[in-house]
């Protein structure tokens, strides 16, 4: 399901980027709209920027009860 957002998400910048570049040129929401998408590409490939080992219910720093 989540794949599937994805690709609804960034079909829909994508248009956004196209209409404010080719339809109504207009400059600043083509830039705020190829923003969004860097980021979001940036934050997808990052690594670093995801959870790792965490499961459901586990709390990985928690040291009550140790």
């Amino acid at each position: 399901m989540q794949i599937l957002l994805n690709v609804i998400f960034y079909a829909f910048l994508a248009w956004l980027f196209y209409d404010a570049t080719m339809v109504e040129h207009d400059p600043w929401f083509a830039f705020v709209v190829g923003f969004v998408i860097t980021v979001a590409i940036v934050c997808q490939l990052m690594p670093s920027l995801h959870a790792s080992k965490v499961s459901p219910g586990e709390f990985p720093y928690d040291t009550i009860g140790d």
